[in-house]
Formats: structure tokens, sequence, C-alpha cells
């Protein structure tokens, strides 16, 4: 399936262990990674600046969502990718997440 790599970041203090797989996976697919969050926030940032000097090969682009559903968002942006890359959920507000793009994602997810 042609697309890019899905990297969903709900919380910035898992975004390391979203990023790290999602990379990958895009490196060995020779696919774009597209990053979503749902909120701005620097460290973000910074965060994907870092694993993106680890792998200049993988075009990156990242795009803050402002939104009343985050599940709803990321699981309409799977349907333009090859593979999406969500964080295990720590919380009752991104299991439920979590749990609903696993319901509609329109590609493979993987929980990093």
């Amino acid at each position: 399936m042609n697309g890019a790599v899905l990297a969903g970041i709900l919380d910035v203090a898992s975004a390391d262990d979203v990023l790290r797989l999602a990379f990958e996976e895009a490196q060995q697919r020779g696919a774009d990674l597209r990053v979503m969050a749902t909120a701005p926030h620097a460290e973000l940032t910074d965060t994907v600046d870092r694993w993106s000097a680890k792998y200049p090969d993988v075009p990156v682009s990242v795009v803050i969502r402002h939104v009343i559903d985050p599940a709803i968002t990321l699981a309409a942006a799977t349907r333009t990718c090859c593979l999406a890359v969500l964080a295990r959920p720590t919380d009752t507000r991104a299991t439920a997440v979590v749990r609903a793009v696993a319901r509609r994602a329109g590609c493979p997810l993987v929980i990093a």
C-alpha cells in the first residue's frame, strides 16, 4: 500500500516511542512520515527534529490539529497512510482514543 507512515502524538511524553518506531518503518518502506499531534508543544518540535536528524532520508511533515475529537482526526488521517503508529495508552482518555482509532483505521495500526 502506498502512502505515508502516520505518527499520532497524543502526549508529548510518549513521542519518543512513537517516533522511534515510525521513523524506522518509514525508512524501511521508503515512505514519508506524517507526524500528527492534537496540540502544539515546543518540546514536540525539538523531539521531531532530533529524530529527523537520525533519519535524514525520511521526509517529515508535522501537522497540528486543534480538534474536538482526536480519534476522528487520526482515524481519518489513516485513510491515506500505509501504517499508523500510536503510543500505548497510559490513561482513560488515551485508551478511548486508541481503541476508537483501531476500530476505524484505514491502514494497519501499531502500538509503540
